[in-house]
């Protein structure tokens, strides 16, 4: 079996894929060769499998515009799941803040009605406040 054909084909798509990260450039470098070899044995001639497939140039095109197309599907999503937590946090945010104003305020009411009901001394003399039905 001539390899050498496939090894070109294969060399011409990774120039065509240098903008890609090194990870997914070789990720669908393997992938390619992988179907490239695996069609020549299963019987298909070199020349064959390599007219089947895309021009080297054409398939990056298509490989990249998916690649791009991923990366800014993905960034939106993102994007979107940062506005439901960011908005989720502000709501449990607000709502530990009204707790605790509320708190503050009925503990100023407990003091102050705590003040009303100690004694009071008036020359030596405690009165209480008579509470009336």
């Amino acid at each position: 079996m001539d390899n050498s054909k496939i090894n070109e084909y294969v060399k011409q798509l990774e120039i065509e894929l240098d903008v890609l990260p090194k990870k997914d450039r070789d990720n669908h470098i393997i992938e390619v060769k992988d179907h490239l070899l695996q069609s020549v044995t299963d019987g298909k001639s070199v020349d064959e499998v390599l007219k089947s497939f895309l021009p080297p140039n054409e398939l990056a095109k298509e490989i990249i515009a998916e690649f791009h197309q991923l990366y800014s599907m993905s960034s939106t999503e993102n994007r979107h799941l940062i506005k439901q937590k960011s908005s989720k946090i502000w709501m449990i945010l607000t709502v530990v803040v009204a707790i605790i104003i509320f708190a503050i305020f009925l503990a100023i009411a407990v003091f102050m009605g705590n003040l009303s009901d100690t004694p009071t001394d008036k020359n030596g003399i405690i009165e209480y406040e008579k509470i009336e039905d």
